[in-house]
């Protein structure tokens, strides 16, 4: 494969990438919105760390087969960056936009992981609570019933 070719696959992945993080971004926002909302559905949280489970992968592959390539291209990009230098303002445009959206994802997951704790948080108050609740509601009924038997040795002692 000529240099060329090698470096338009180079801006393909790189702009792959920017469109994978895109879609990253956006769970980061879904994922907000369901962490915040109390009612939100706990299937559809499920779904949307899978998804991005599923883009992160692609990620991975993506910057393997980059690095794979760019290797093979490096040093023609190094010693003839005239003739290719459209080429490499592209990808360096792509690079930042990559760089800044990363930050973005970075700033998205932390915000996330604190609502996450938060609603976790509740969710465990919520649920002592309704045990103490169930424990209660037991013992009284229990204590209720005790008070309805009436001992036998009470009972026909008029023979």
């Amino acid at each position: 494969m000529p240099d060329k070719e090698y470096i338009a696959v180079l801006i393909q992945s790189l702009e792959k990438k920017n469109e994978i993080l895109d879609k990253i971004i956006s769970r980061n926002k879904e994922q907000k919105i369901l962490f915040s909302d109390e009612s939100s559905d706990p299937d559809r949280l499920e779904e949307n760390m899978q998804e991005k489970s599923g883009f992160v992968d692609q990620l991975n592959e993506l910057d393997e087969g980059f690095q794979q390539i760019y290797d093979r291209v490096k040093s023609v990009l190094q010693t003839d960056k005239e003739s290719y230098k459209e080429e490499i303002r592209t990808m360096q445009k792509l690079i930042t936009e990559i760089t800044e959206k990363s930050a973005t994802i970075q700033a998205q997951e932390q915000r996330n992981r604190d609502l996450a704790v938060k609603r976790f948080s509740a969710v465990k108050k919520g649920i002592r609570k309704a045990r103490a609740s169930n424990m209660a509601a037991s013992q009284y009924y229990k204590s209720m019933a005790n008070l309805n038997v009436v001992d036998s040795q009470f009972m026909d002692q008029k023979n």
